[in-house]
């Protein structure tokens, strides 16, 4: 797949693309350049931050905290 650079040094990314990452208008992205003449973009993701610990941990596994349905439990050391 294949782009060009504009007049103005804009590069468009192609819809089949944008639709795959999920990439809105207005991302930002960070530009890498490599010794070897790459150029990669990668989107700027925001960081997710969650009240405790559990919750972290949830957010990356996938699931989702429901408070109302969360059991509390005491663990005696």
């Amino acid at each position: 797949m294949t782009t060009t650079l504009s007049a103005k040094g804009q590069v468009v990314i192609p819809q089949k693309v944008r639709n795959r990452q999920k990439l809105k208008p207005g991302a930002d992205f960070i530009i890498i350049t490599r010794t070897n003449g790459d150029i990669w973009l990668r989107p700027v993701k925001p960081h997710r931050r969650h009240a405790t610990f559990a919750e972290n941990l949830l957010a990356l596994s996938g699931l989702e905290l429901k408070p109302e349905k969360a059991v509390a439990r005491e663990v005696d050391l």
